[in-house]
């Protein structure tokens, strides 16, 4: 007897088929464009990812360029950021970024490492901003890519936009849009946030840390709005008719002209926080205890809003935080303000040498601050001095925004998890 599926099976989607439809998003030959894909997103794809690429360079023909931030896999930005000096064993042991070999960020998606090693492909020298292009406009974009403010004036993301280049997302959430970082350097407003790290590059041939100063990637400006400040700008920007949306393949897709988003941005993020005073946020992070229940519930319930657009009873919450603080080798860390507390981390120790961060929550509003970090720390050192090695968690895969979060964390994705070494 024949086997009957339970499931209709999906629509395979062809190289051809991506190539019309970017057509018809607006891609057109000579174009240069900035990608941003997520590959699960837009469907069953007849033989592999790269033929996403595939399709986008068919679009482009020999007179169009593609270009992706691909990142570096093995950037020490978050071990050296805010260093003043280098310990010796770190300069040491940690391996100098090469733009040929150095693989792409993975968590970030297949394609960049893809791109990184189709023929032809270009790098640029900066190793944590690394760009990837293809076509004949690659070195005009990616080339002398200077390593102080990598976002800024003459960056890959400046070139972009003066080579009237646009910028497409296939089923990228819009808080991806990288060029928004260049917008941030242009923009003229005094509450931008500088950070400073070590990178480890080659100059003749031999290994160089230097000491590298930019804008905050991961927190420039002191956004309190209820989602991402990016994803703000671009809705904002799409709600006056700009851009292009349409569907590549299942993926809503995006088309933006790179300069024109950019002009928008800048005049957004300056009409926005011109008037915003710069200022630290004083929060600090501590061990929960029992007199923390209360407080501890509410933060549960936006969690499970958030995260499973739904939540529980209030009483099911309260006897999930009374698990969580009675039980053994479980641990509950709050960051707080000088008025409330803005978030949580629960942790266990799930094995002699393993422990595994359960849940994780911080206030929209105080998100890409350090909160996490903070949190994460407390955390890690909690299970160190319980003797582990190591510590994992759980993300969802379609969540490429929490992914890359945990990615900026030390975290490396595994078959079923995020892990790191303690």
């Amino acid at each position: 007897m024949g086997r009957c599926s339970r499931h209709p099976r999906p629509a395979l989607i062809t190289r051809g088929h991506l190539a019309h439809d970017l057509a018809a998003l607006g891609i057109a030959p000579g174009d240069t464009v900035m990608l941003h894909a997520s590959v699960g997103a837009i469907g069953w794809i007849v033989g592999g990812p790269d033929r996403v690429l595939e399709a986008l360079l068919d679009v482009l023909g020999d007179d169009g360029t593609l270009m992706i931030y691909v990142g570096w896999d093995g950037s020490p930005y978050d071990v050296t950021l805010g260093m003043p000096e280098l310990p010796p064993e770190l300069a040491t042991v940690w391996p100098p970024y090469d733009p040929e070999s150095s693989h792409a960020v993975r968590s970030w998606g297949v394609l960049g490492e893809y791109l990184r090693t189709w023929p032809g492909a270009r790098r640029s020298r900066h190793p944590d901003s690394s760009f990837v292009a293809v076509g004949p406009r690659a070195d005009d974009l990616v080339g002398d890519h200077a390593l102080q403010y990598g976002m800024g004036e003459g960056s890959p993301l400046a070139r972009l936009c003066e080579m009237g280049g646009k910028v497409v997302l296939l089923g990228s959430s819009l808080s991806n849009v990288t060029l928004l970082h260049h917008a941030e350097h242009l923009a003229d407003v005094a509450s931008k946030r500088v950070v400073h790290y070590w990178m480890p590059i080659l100059e003749n041939g031999a290994k160089t840390w230097v000491p590298i100063e930019e804008f905050d990637t991961e927190g420039c400006l002191p956004w309190r709005g209820s989602g991402d400040l990016f994803e703000a700008i671009v809705q904002d920007y799409v709600k006056e008719g700009r851009g292009t949306v349409g569907a590549v393949g299942m993926a809503k897709s995006y088309l933006f002209d790179a300069a024109d988003l950019v002009a928008f941005a800048v005049e957004w993020i300056e009409e926005t926080f011109t008037d915003v005073e710069p200022h630290d946020i004083d929060i600090r992070t501590r061990r929960a205890d029992s007199k923390d229940h209360r407080e501890l519930v509410t933060l549960l319930g936006a969690y499970e809003s958030e995260a499973m657009s739904s939540s529980k009873s209030e009483s099911r919450r309260s006897m999930r935080v009374d698990d969580f603080l009675e039980e053994k080798d479980h641990a509950v860390f709050v960051a707080e303000t000088t008025e409330r507390m803005v978030g949580m981390l629960i942790v266990s120790q799930t094995a002699p040498d393993r422990g595994e961060l359960q849940l994780a929550y911080v206030e929209p509003g105080f998100r890409e601050h350090g909160v996490l970090r903070e949190l994460e720390a407390d955390a890690s050192e909690y299970l160190r001095d319980l003797g582990c090695h190591r510590i994992s968690l759980r993300v969802d895969a379609q969540n490429e925004a929490a992914r890359e979060a945990w990615h900026n964390l030390g975290y490396a994705s595994t078959m079923e998890h995020m892990e790191r070494p303690l």
